[in-house]
C-alpha cells in the first residue's frame, strides 16, 4: 500500500511535461520518469471519509429499497382483499339474481288468469305423470301385440313349408307312377 504522506496524487499525471528547447549552452536533459501516485497527504483528500460518504449513500439506497418492498407487500395483501371482496360481491350477486328469477317466475304465476294455484299444479302434474305412464304401457302393449303377430306369421310360414315340402315329394311320387304305368 502507498504511503499517505506522499503528495504525488496532487500533480497532473497527465498533463504534458514543458520542455525548452535545449540551447546550445543547455545540456540535453533526459525527461523524468513520471512518480506512480499515491495516497496525498493533504487534509482535501480522505480516503476513510470517502468511503463513509460512500457507505451512506449505500445504505441510503437499501434503506429506499427496503421502503419499496414494504410497500409492495402491503400492496400484496391489500390486492388479497380485494380479491376476497370480488369473490364476495360475486357470489351475493349470483344469489341475488337467483332471488329476481324466482321473484319474476312467481309474479308470472301470479297474474296469469289460468293459474289456479300450487294445488292445481300438483294435480296437473300428477295427471301427466299418469299420462305418460299410460302411453309408457300402450307402447309396451302395442309391442308386445307386434312381438306375438310376428311369432304368429313366422308359425303360420313354418306350417306352410313344412305341409309344402312334405306335400311335394307325394305329388312327384304319384306323378312319377303315373308316368310310369
Amino acid at each position: 500500500m502507498a504511503d499517505p504522506a506522499d503528495d504525488s496524487l496532487t500533480e497532473d499525471i497527465w498533463a504534458s511535461p514543458t520542455t525548452t528547447k535545449p540551447t546550445q549552452s543547455q545540456p540535453l536533459e533526459r525527461p523524468k520518469t513520471p512518480k506512480t501516485p499515491t495516497r496525498p497527504a493533504s487534509p482535501t483528500y480522505d480516503h476513510e471519509a470517502a468511503l463513509r460518504k460512500e457507505l451512506e449513500g449505500v445504505r441510503g439506497v437499501n434503506h429506499a429499497i427496503e421502503g419499496l418492498i414494504g410497500t409492495l407487500e402491503r400492496a400484496k395483501g391489500n390486492m388479497n382483499t380485494v380479491s376476497g371482496t370480488v369473490s364476495n360481491a360475486s357470489a351475493l350477486l349470483n344469489t341475488w339474481t337467483r332471488i329476481l328469477s324466482q321473484t319474476e317466475h312467481n309474479q308470472r304465476l301470479i297474474l296469469d288468469p289460468n293459474w289456479k294455484g300450487s294445488s292445481q299444479d300438483l294435480l296437473d302434474i300428477e295427471a301427466e305423470a299418469i299420462q305418460k305412464q299410460q302411453a309408457a304401457e300402450r307402447r309396451a302393449a302395442e309391442e308386445e301385440r307386434r312381438r306375438e303377430e310376428a311369432r304368429r306369421r313366422a308359425e303360420e310360414e313354418e306350417r306352410k313349408r313344412l305341409a309344402g315340402a312334405t306335400g311335394a315329394p307325394r305329388a312327384t311320387r304319384g306323378h312319377a307312377r303315373r308316368g310310369q304305368q
